[in-house]
């Protein structure tokens, strides 16, 4: 029985109480139905470089009494930005749930944005672009997602590029901060052991005054051309992300492709870590994932390789997936991969903090709570059929490929969407 308890106040934020008994801890947070995907063309990197600007004041605490604050009672806070949400959480001792909950509100709705760091952090993140740029796996990805949508916001870098981030304006944050954390995309989760009529009240104080505005919807993405993105590197190695469109996140086929891309790629009895690493030795890394949004999805396979084994690993993959198309997987690949969607869902139903973060998606995603044994039973419920086709279908779409490393190797990527 899901004994989770939601409230929703008369403006649409919603708190969710997820009592644990026995725990001595409480995770706790803010979570926002907005991201890098609701901000404007011009300002690409506006949702991160908010999230950062928070830390350096709020509610009077400027960073360094804000990180004192939560230090001093042991905590740990951070903080995330992605397309589709963003969320502040701390992970504290039940006692101090209430305030540190007042922390992370405070950080949401009452960041001071002084002038004199707006300037400064922008350096700051435009380093952290430039170290993920110099990480080829990182770029690799990037370029993946560029491909797989093209002149739309889920195709943008989340942490921007010097051309949008520059310009950004204290105005700028302040205006994305009241059109995006809007009370309807607002949820407060708590999970662990806590004081319930502290949170209550905590949570209150900070959203029951807010107006009820409504939210703006953001475009979804065409179905993308095939494309292959590369980036010469003198690098040892060709990095690869091979990929075609899959299932949404709100679509009944979610649970398939997870299950697909598991037997695909997912851990080391999968066929691609079998057939490419274990039995040919073509590459360290290697694994399949089925990357989800509210109104597209991707099926990837990431690896890298020696750029002159490149060309095989595409073949490769290219074979096991039509394979998977033709045939679907064993009996015992489809229990497996069964065993370990229900296995890693539970377990991560055992940890406040994935619980917080679980229920506030939920809400956020679907508009309810999902109960865990509904999610079992639907993993339950796939079938080999179901797989098979989800491999068709998504060989059907357009293919996308990306590679980063020397030019040897670049031309493995462009055979993958020629040949497809």
């Amino acid at each position: 029985m899901d004994t989770r308890e939601v409230i929703t106040l008369p403006n649409g934020a919603r708190i969710v109480f997820d009592a644990m008994p026995g725990l001595r801890t409480a995770s706790v947070g803010v979570y926002l139905g907005a991201g890098a995907r609701h901000e404007p063309l011009e300002r690409n990197g506006l949702a991160h470089f908010l999230e950062h600007m928070a830390f350096k004041g709020a509610a009077g605490l400027n960073a360094r009494e804000i990180a004192e604050v939560v230090e001093a009672r042991g905590a740990s806070m951070n903080a995330a930005t992605d397309y589709e949400r963003t969320s502040y959480f701390v992970r504290c001792l039940s006692a101090d749930a209430p305030q540190m909950l007042d922390v992370a509100l405070s950080l949401v709705f009452a960041p001071s944005l002084p002038l004199e760091e707006i300037e400064r952090e922008k350096f700051v993140v435009l380093q952290e672009i430039g170290e993920a740029a110099d990480q080829p796996d990182d770029l690799v990805m990037e370029l993946a997602q560029t491909a797989s949508f093209p002149d739309h916001p889920l195709g943008r870098p989340i942490l921007g590029v010097e051309a949008t981030l520059k310009p950004i304006t204290r105005d700028d944050l302040i205006v994305f901060a009241a059109n995006s954390y809007v009370p309807t995309r607002t949820v407060v989760s708590v999970a662990g052991a806590f004081d319930r009529a502290a949170i209550e009240a905590i949570a209150r104080k900070w959203l029951e005054e807010r107006p009820a505005l409504a939210a703006t919807t953001a475009a979804a993405p065409g179905l993308p051309k095939a494309r292959a993105a590369t980036v010469s590197r003198k690098l040892e190695q060709t990095h690869l992300v091979l990929a075609h469109p899959g299932p949404h996140a709100l679509s009944d086929d979610r649970f398939a492709a997870r299950i697909f891309a598991e037997v695909f790629g997912g851990g080391m009895a999968s066929r691609l870590f079998q057939e490419v690493r274990e039995s040919r030795g073509l590459a360290y890394t290697i694994d399949a994932s089925a990357e989800q949004y509210s109104d597209a999805g991707r099926i990837s396979v990431f690896a890298g390789c020696a750029p002159a084994d490149a060309a095989e690993v595409v073949s490769l993959t290219r074979s096991i997936w039509a394979d998977f198309a033709a045939k679907g997987p064993t009996e015992a690949e489809l229990a497996r991969a069964k065993a370990i969607a229900a296995a890693g869902y539970a377990m991560a139903a055992e940890a406040p903090s994935a619980r917080a973060g679980g229920a506030a998606y939920e809400l956020l995603a679907f508009d309810r709570l999902v109960n865990i044994e509904d999610v079992l039973r639907r993993i339950d419920s796939v079938t080999s059929a179901d797989v098979a086709r989800i491999a068709a279908e998504a060989l059907a779409g357009p293919p996308i490929a990306a590679a980063v490393g020397p030019k040897a190797g670049l031309a493995a990527a462009e055979a993958f969407v020629s040949a497809s």
